[in-house]
This record gives structure tokens, C-alpha cells and sequence, in this order.
């Protein structure tokens, strides 16, 4: 029996099949002289159609400056931002008032928004301590709300047609040392650049060793993760973001790797598989992506969790930080390889305090081709390399800017007293005309909104990175040059 050829590539065999002949030198050359004049055809008007594409697509760059169309990410999100601290100021607001749905509503209809970020804020009073405050009932908590209440925000935001995410954060209240920031860079400060093996001093327990502050906060922390991860499944949310901005304990450094710390690094956690080749801070991380991911796990104490392990199946993000006198946190963590997109919280300086400057000013800032005196370079291409090193998109998980003179200046975080509603406008364009065509760059959530009606009842609302009014016409400019920008664009939700 004849064996059939096989095929070089899939599909059918180049060859005829067993028994039929293959066609004559005559057949062929009729065959050629037919294909050649079509050939020649086809190739004439590929050229002048490929002339077109490469034309097209820098104009479409080009338009994302005032018009746009919403561009290629998928995300056109913003944060919606709400504590226990914000409910004792404002009581008629709230994730379960009726300014939440409102306020939903407004953001979909008006803005043409399709997700929604929902922060869950953990409190630590001691900075460096292993302690992590993240139940509504914890003695010292200032912040987290209650299940019910986040579960509210998840439901509002699906009847607005909003793909919601949960997003963890931590803020530590350590007057101390921190006086009045409550940053979550400066959590486990104490032990960054420290090998395990260091001891410090702990306000109100002496001396502690580095180790068993870092390793008892990384087991609070993973039980923090997993409740929520088990929510983020439980409402069949695609996405979870699993932590903010918390540069002092999520990078390696000559102090921490497993060369110079072999000790700090726990490869015999019963139940683990993890690959620790690089560093402390790396394996950590690690272990709680595991808690999060399964369905059970033990802590660094080598018992079971109490509360078991997230079960998520979704996707994961981490928000890193845009960086800090030059010390990046998105270009510095080695584990991007066991989450799904790479978040950053995209409070990139622009300038060095410089008012009024134009949209192509401010685009020339991200591509480190004006001379800003930020020490920033090329943000752009920064971002791209980290995105090709992992193979995963860029995510901005959250952006924002003041409507105050040179807030490009400290994005987030800006403190002038001189209203300008331009500035506000200009950077939001400038990001969009930077950043909407870039292939590897999946969106970005403005910061922020609350569950508060009116709007000019929310902090600072006129000065803040608020764009949204309480009608389009009451909107910042920015608001709504965004309402004109972003076009409909809903993504599938698996409710």
C-alpha cells in the first residue's frame, strides 16, 4: 500500500495524491503566460496600496492630539476612589448611596468609559511592622469598607455597563517616621536594601529581626490578596489589580538576592513550586500570586492559611510606580513574568514646573526629546522595553492631572493655588496623542471620581485632577474634550 507524502506545512500535500498523474510541460507553460499578467497586476496595485498604509497610520497619531477617536487600547477607565474616612466626611456619599449608580452612570454615558476601578485600602499604623489592617472591624483601620460595600460598587458598576476591578492598596499612618504621608512606597522601609539576618528597631517591640517583620507582613498581605481574589471570582471579574505602588518591598537589590541572602529566601513552604533564583523580594511576590491563585496554601510560618487561597482565574496586574529620583519600580521588578499586564502609575514629571506649554511640548517630554530638566529621558521607549522584555502590555493604572499651573511638573500630587483649567486639558491630550497608538500600551485609568454628589461637594473639587461635573456642561474642559475624545467602546464582562 502506497504511503501518502507528508506535508511540509499543515494543510493539504504539495503532491498529487497516489495514482493520479501530475500535468504536462505544456499545461504548464499555458498556466504561466495566464498568471504572469494577473501577477503584474496585483503587485501594481499593492504598491500603491501599501503607499497609502504607511501614510495612514502617522495620521492617525496625528489626530490624537484635540480629536481622536478613543484610539486601539481597550481600557477607558478611571479610579473610584472611596474609604471609611471619606464616609465620616461626606455621609451622603458612599459605594451604597445613590450618588454612586449617578455618578456610574455619568461616566459611561457622558464620558464613554468601560471600566471603573474599585480601591481597597489597607491600613498599617507601624510602616515597617508585620502588621496589615484590612478588615472594617480591625482596632486602628481608617479605610476599608465593608464586603457589602464593595460588593455594591461591583453591582452599580455593572448596571452602568462598567467592567469593574478590584484594586489593592496599602497606606500606613506612621506619624513617626512618616509624619503626614501616608505613601505606600514608604511600607517595609526599614527592610529595603537590608539582608534578612538585620535587626531594627520596632516602635513599641524593641528590636526585630528584618526577616520576620518582612516574612509576617508577606503572610498578611497574601491573606489580604486572597479574600479579595476569592470576590474578584466569586463576581466573575476578568481582572485584579494586587497591589499599588509599593516600591520598597517589591524590587531585589545586592542585599536581598539569593547570592548574597540565601537565607532570606524560604524555599520549603509546604505546597510551593515557585522558582526563587533571584532574590527575597522576588519569591515573596511569588508566594502571594500562589495564594491568590490557589485553593489553598501555607504561610511563611508553614501552616495552612485560615482563610484559604484566592481560587482567581482571572487576569493579574500589578501597579508599579513611575519612579523616584531615578529609581524606577516598573523597570526594576523581575516577577512581571507571573502577572498578565504590567501597570503603572503614570505620574511621570513632564517639566520642571514649566506653565502653558503646548500639546507637542508636553508629547516631545514623553519621547525625551525637550530638555526638562526631569531626568526622565525618553519615557516612552522605557516603557516599550520593559513591554518586549515581557512580553505583556502596559497598562496605566492610574494618570492624572491638577487643574493648576505646571501640574506636568508633580503629576498627583501637585499643590498650586492658580486654578488653570488649560493645563489640565493639555497634559490629558498630550498622554493621549503620546501613548493611543502604541501597540503594546492597553489604556489608562484617570484618577479619579468619587460616589459623591454634587461634584463640587468632593475635595478640592475645582483644583483636583477631577475632570467630571455633574453635566457635560459643568465639566472641566478636559471632561469634556474626554467626552468627545473617547467614543463607545464596551468590554465583554463575564457576569
Amino acid at each position: 500500500m502506497p504511503l501518502s507524502p507528508a506535508p511540509i506545512l499543515p494543510g493539504g500535500s504539495p503532491l498529487p495524491p497516489a495514482g493520479q498523474r501530475p500535468p504536462d510541460r505544456r499545461t504548464l507553460r499555458i498556466a504561466a503566460l495566464v498568471t504572469l499578467p494577473l501577477l503584474i497586476v496585483v503587485l501594481a496595485a499593492g504598491q500603491l496600496f501599501m503607499t497609502q498604509v504607511v501614510f495612514f497610520t502617522p495620521g492617525l497619531q496625528a489626530q490624537a492630539n484635540t480629536s481622536g477617536g478613543g484610539g486601539s487600547a481597550p481600557f477607558q477607565g478611571f479610579v473610584y476612589s472611596w474609604t471609611r474616612r471619606d464616609a465620616q466626611a461626606h455621609p451622603t456619599g458612599g459605594y451604597t448611596k445613590p450618588a454612586s449608580l449617578q455618578n456610574l452612570n455619568l461616566q459611561t454615558n457622558t464620558f464613554h468609559m468601560n471600566a471603573v476601578t474599585i480601591p481597597i485600602v489597607a491600613d498599617m499604623l507601624i510602616r515597617s511592622g508585620p502588621t496589615l489592617l484590612w478588615h472594617a472591624t480591625d482596632k486602628g483601620n481608617l479605610d476599608t469598607l465593608t464586603d457589602a460595600d464593595y460588593e455594591a460598587a461591583i453591582k452599580d458598576a455593572r448596571k452602568a455597563n462598567l467592567l469593574p476591578i478590584l484594586q489593592l492598596v496599602v497606606k500606613q499612618q506612621d506619624k513617626t517616621v512618616s509624619g503626614s504621608d501616608e505613601s505606600s512606597m514608604l511600607v517595609g522601609k526599614a527592610w529595603d536594601g537590608q539582608a534578612s539576618g538585620n535587626s531594627f528597631g520596632l516602635e513599641g517591640s524593641g528590636k526585630i529581626q528584618v526577616g520576620a517583620a518582612e516574612r509576617g507582613w508577606f503572610d498578611a498581605y497574601a491573606a489580604f490578596a486572597a479574600h479579595y481574589a476569592q470576590m474578584s471570582e466569586r463576581y466573575h471579574l476578568p481582572y485584579f489589580i494586587i497591589g499599588d505602588r509599593l516600591s520598597s518591598v517589591t524590587t531585589d537589590n545586592d542585599r536581598t538576592s539569593k547570592k548574597n541572602d540565601p537565607a532570606g529566601i524560604d524555599s520549603g513552604v509546604p505546597g510551593e513550586l515557585l522558582k526563587c533564583d533571584l532574590g527575597r523580594r522576588d519569591c515573596e511576590w511569588r508566594h502571594v500570586i500562589n495564594a491568590i491563585r490557589s485553593v489553598d496554601y501555607s504561610t511563611y510560618q508553614h501552616k495552612p492559611s485560615d482563610g484559604g487561597g484566592g481560587q482567581y482565574t482571572g487576569r493579574l496586574i500589578y501597579a508599579a510606580n513611575w519612579g523616584v529620583d531615578g529609581a524606577a519600580e516598573f523597570e526594576k521588578i523581575t516577577w512581571w513574568d507571573a502577572v498578565d499586564y504590567i501597570g503603572v502609575a503614570a505620574y511621570f514629571p513632564l517639566s520642571a514646573g514649566n506653565a502653558g506649554l503646548s500639546v507637542a511640548d508636553l508629547v516631545d517630554s514623553w519621547h525625551g526629546k525637550a530638555n526638562t530638566g526631569t531626568n526622565q529621558g525618553d519615557i516612552y521607549t522605557r516603557l516599550s522595553k520593559v513591554s518586549d522584555k515581557y512580553f505583556h502590555s502596559v497598562l496605566f493604572t492610574a494618570a492624572g492631572y491638577e487643574s493648576v499651573s505646571g501640574s506636568n511638573a508633580s503629576p498627583g500630587s501637585s499643590r498650586g493655588t492658580d486654578q488653570d483649567e488649560s493645563e489640565q486639558l493639555s497634559d490629558m491630550q498630550a498622554l493621549m496623542a503620546t501613548f493611543t497608538e502604541a501597540s503594546w500600551w492597553a489604556g489608562v485609568f484617570w484618577a479619579s471620581e468619587q460616589p459623591l454628589t454634587p461634584h463640587s461637594a468632593q475635595s478640592n473639587w475645582a483644583l483636583s485632577a477631577a475632570w467630571a461635573g455633574d453635566t457635560l456642561n459643568t465639566s472641566k474642559p478636559s471632561g469634556q474634550w474626554l467626552a468627545q475624545y473617547y467614543k463607545p467602546h464596551p468590554l465583554p464582562c463575564l457576569c
